[in-house]
């Protein structure tokens, strides 16, 4: 199947939140076909293949059913919360003009927006993302998650992800109720996202404080009974914070996803802000930049399960655009990946690491 050119992706960044919702995914090639000759264990799951796509690009029923007919074997519902809330206003995804990977000694440099379509070659886009977790009321996300899981095909399983809401009583009893509503609509796993740059309270930046994500985990855990327990987290500077995180973490859940987006401020190139409105100076970055520290971090995270005993599941995530990225994840120690920039440029991305698996058929004679 021939590479896609970097040109439209299945979300379109031109439109709302909400036309992609309705209208999405923009995608009108043909599903590959594949055989499956050995599916692997994730958790207690047999499944088809290690690739996913991370809570972000798949809104709604529509999106899981297009991504999974794709090839896509773990697929994560959307961020969902136990009340409506709508998205940041447009624009919500812009290119961002980065050169290299966005490591540590960077942190602190501001950057740019690019103007226009993608130029460069797919490998290497950057886009900064700012939605601030919108959700639809869960009576419509619950019905649509029953959905999503009907369009699941055997070896795939339906993670859905949850956050709690500041300013909506306890937070720990919110993400419970999120996390149970989900448990109730079919989620075959449960993610509760602790960290998200593109929210101004506090539910953005959880992962950061290793006690209270303990205290939050545990209470979720007793919400789920039997369903496995996923979180997802940032990234952390800080081995003594990582190391406290998988700590406290690590007795009540079965997995954890990241890294998720990095925060930087994001300007034009005449130096306002590229996401206008209130508590949007400062957006997340995904995409290729962004791979070296997703990498770094899972292999931190895998020689701290090791050295522990923990068992708990890795779910490599961050700047994962070619069938390459995938390999080096697993190699740092991911157990299965999700791809999220490069499956919105790369429908074929989770088909062409199939292709890339498979053994090369007998030489003639």
């Amino acid at each position: 199947m021939e590479t896609l050119k970097a040109v439209k992706p299945t979300y379109d960044i031109a439109l709302s939140y909400e036309e992609n919702y309705a209208r999405g995914p923009f995608f009108d090639g043909p599903f590959p076909e594949r055989v499956i000759e050995k599916k692997i264990r994730f958790l207690d799951f047999e499944v088809n293949s290690i690739v996913g796509i991370p809570a972000g690009p798949l809104l709604n029923a529509n999106w899981i059913r297009v991504y999974a007919r794709l090839g896509f074997d773990l697929p994560v519902y959307k961020t969902v919360r136990t009340q409506a809330r709508p998205s940041h206003p447009p624009p919500n995804c812009l290119f961002v003009d980065v050169k290299g990977q966005l490591t540590e000694k960077r942190f602190d440099k501001t950057l740019r927006s690019i103007e226009g379509d993608w130029k460069g070659p797919l490998e290497e886009i950057s886009i900064t993302n700012s939605f601030g977790m919108p959700s639809r009321d869960p009576r419509i996300w619950q019905e649509d998650v029953e959905k999503a899981k009907s369009y699941l095909e055997p070896g795939q399983i339906l993670t859905v992800s949850v956050v709690g809401t500041v300013g909506e009583g306890d937070l720990m009893q919110d993400y419970a109720r999120g996390a149970a509503l989900a448990r109730e609509a079919g989620a075959d796993i449960v993610e509760i996202n602790l960290s998200c740059p593109n929210v101004s309270s506090g539910e953005g930046q959880l992962f950061t404080d290793p006690e209270y994500a303990g205290r939050l985990c545990k209470t979720v855990k007793k919400a789920l009974h039997h369903t496995p327990l996923m979180i997802k987290i940032g990234y952390l500077t800080d081995d003594h914070v990582l190391n406290e995180l998988a700590k406290h973490t690590a007795p009540s859940i079965q997995a954890v996803s990241g890294i998720n987006t990095l925060s930087f401020e994001v300007l034009t190139e005449t130096g306002d802000p590229a996401l206008p409105g209130k508590g949007r100076i400062r957006s997340g970055i995904c995409g290729a930049s962004i791979r070296e520290c997703g990498i770094h971090q899972v292999s931190r995270l895998a020689n701290i399960r090791q050295k522990e005993g923990y068992d708990f599941g890795l779910v490599g995530v961050g700047g994962i655009m070619r069938v390459e990225d995938i390999d080096r994840y697993v190699e740092a120690g991911a157990d299965v990946v999700m791809s999220a920039t490069g499956a919105m440029w790369d429908p074929y991305l989770a088909y062409r690491y199939w292709q890339s698996r498979r053994k090369p058929p007998n030489p003639p004679g």
